[in-house]
Parts: C-alpha cells; structure tokens; sequence
C-alpha cells in the first residue's frame, strides 16, 4: 500500500549542526529508532571498538555532518560510531558482500511541466517507506528539498527549485570504498553549494568519491538531463538524447562496462540475476516514458514507476521531480500502521 501522506520537517542550516535536527529527533525518535534497530541488525557483529574507530576515521578524514550524526546518535540512544556507519552504508555496501540495492530513474521533458525526473527507491529495509519524510533546508534566501528519513543527514534524493534535481542510483563498485565525500554527502554538499545545473554537474564528474555511484542530474531546460556514471577518480557523462534518459543499476558506457562483472558475482542466490533485472527496469522505464502523454500532470507522470520490474518487492520510495516549475510529488509504501 502507497500513501501521498509524508510529513515535512524545516531545516534551518544557520544553526550549529547539533541543534538543526531537534524538532525532528523530538517527534520522530520512534520512527527512527524503530529503521535505525533494522538497519543496525547488519552491524551486530561489528565490534563497538570497531564502530568507534570508524567514527575517528571518518573525523580524520574531514567528513562532513559530524554534528548532525551527533545529534542523532545523542537522541536515539546509539553511539557516535554506530550512527556514523549507518550514514555511510551506501560505501560500506560495497565493502560486506552486500545485499544489492536497486533503484530505478527517468528523465523526460513534459509540456507545462520541464524536465521530468522520476524515481524508484528501491532499499531492503521494511520500515523505510513508514519512515519516509520530505525535508526543506533552508540558509537565509536559499533553500531546496530532499526526500529522506529520520537520521539521514546525507541525500539520495533532492532538488534545488528553478535550477536542477538529482537522484542517486547504486552502482557496481569498482574498487573498496575509501574515506573520501561519500555519494550522498557530496549530493547534499552540491545542493547546499551550487546554483545553476553546469555547477552541479562539474562538481558531481570531478569530486573525488568514496565509491562508485550513477547521478542522474535535471535542469530547466529541454537539453539540461544527463546520467553521471561514477567511479572514485572516473566519470562518463550521458547526455539525455531522443527527449529520454533512464539508469537502473548498471553500467552503460563502455569505460566501465568491465565493473557489471561485479554484479554477477554478487547475485549468486538471486532468483533473477540482478543485472538482469537491472535491465529490464531501464528497459521498462524507457517504454512508459515513450508512452506517456507530452502534456501531463505529475501524478501521471508517477503512475509510470508502478508498473513491475519498475516497482518491486523492495520499493520504497516513489518520487517525481519538476525543477523548472518547483514541483515534488512523493508516495511512500507503508508497511504498518504507525501510532
């Protein structure tokens, strides 16, 4: 079951990073507890020494939010190196055989619209879709929007009103992950920085990352799309061509075609190959969007990320973005009734 219900939070990025999160931590520390015990069940093995070196490890290496994970790990009771792991379990993903996490993007210009940029968050954990919640940051006269969950400072997913939007997609990683701007930090770095589509883009393909991942970044413009496919020191961007532009979780340009080997070895027990699968939602996504009408309103546009493989047994998230007219459309699938 989807709902369009999703709470709103205010984030005010004037204040000291340990007090920006105290309204949210105050009225959804349930909510986030109860995702943070799911997400951490795949931490009980790690010893808490090992957590709190993470944690010195990621200070050392400048991460960003430092005080925002603080804040977090304060309020729900969990140590500083557990909240640290937990926001960077995109990286860490990539370094303990993981589950593999599928998410599925598209891009099309609509009539009265702009681009169109639509998304699948597609994530293991049950309770994410419950938790799901939409964020405004704000500092002074600037602000833009993320699509989130209690104790996520970074973002898979955000726009900056009147100038562009961008997704996050897993990607097959290329080598262990390191201690650079992890994929999600840097998103919501680029939001808080840059003003205009090029600048989001230019520093998206030339940031040095922590791990392989695939932007898929919007503008206002009919030519302003592209998919940056990313490895730590590497990018290839594809440019939106024939008015469509979808990325799943694979490869497409030839350069890294070689890390989709990477796939197949994690998929052993898949009943379907991931790769496969990955496919065949880029594929999926491709039609719709070649379907749908050039004059539309953002619900329908929405309607296109409901039909399987698109949509899954893992799909949490359903999201629409129009940067050029200031539009957010979210569903979250709800698993339980909340109190």
């Amino acid at each position: 079951m989807e709902t369009t219900n999703v709470s709103c939070y205010s984030i005010d990025l004037t204040k000291e990073e340990a007090a920006r999160w105290t309204e949210v931590i105050e009225r959804e520390r349930g909510v986030a507890a109860r995702l943070v015990a799911e997400a951490a069940a795949d931490l009980e093995r790690v010893p808490e020494l090992f957590r709190w070196v993470f944690a010195q490890l990621y200070r050392a290496s400048g991460g960003l939010y430092r005080g925002e994970i603080g804040s977090w790990a304060e309020g729900l009771g969990v140590s500083p190196g557990t909240a640290t792991m937990l926001n960077c379990a995109y990286e860490l993903s990539h370094l303990r055989s993981p589950k593999l996490l599928g998410c599925t993007a598209g891009v099309r210009w609509i009539d009265g619209l702009g681009i169109v940029h639509l998304r699948n968050l597609d994530w293991p954990l049950r309770g994410l879709g419950d938790a799901t919640r939409l964020f405004s940051f704000h500092r002074r006269h600037r602000h833009f929007v993320t699509v989130g969950v209690p104790g996520q400072v970074g973002v898979l997913s955000g726009m900056l009103p009147h100038a562009y939007s961008v997704t996050i997609n897993w990607a097959p990683p290329a080598s262990r992950p390191a201690f650079q701007f992890g994929p999600a930090f840097l998103l919501r770095d680029v939001l808080e920085t840059c003003d205009r589509y090029e600048d989001a883009v230019k520093f998206l393909k030339r940031t040095r990352l922590s791990t392989s991942v695939f932007f898929t970044v919007c503008g206002i413009e009919k030519d302003q799309a592209c998919v940056i496919e990313r490895t730590q020191n590497e990018a290839v961007v594809r440019e939106m061509t024939e008015g469509i532009l979808v990325q799943a979780n694979h490869h497409v340009a030839e350069r890294f075609r070689r890390n989709n080997e990477e796939l197949r070895q994690m998929e052993e027990g898949e009943e379907e190959p991931f790769i496969q699968d990955s496919g065949k939602r880029m594929e999926a996504l491709g039609r719709a969007l070649e379907e749908l009408s050039s004059c539309c309103l953002p619900e329908e546009a929405g309607k296109r990320l409901t039909a399987a493989p698109i949509r899954n047994q893992y799909t949490c998230q359903r999201m629409v973005f129009c940067p050029g007219a200031n539009v957010v459309r979210v569903w979250r699938r709800i698993e339980s009734v909340q109190p």
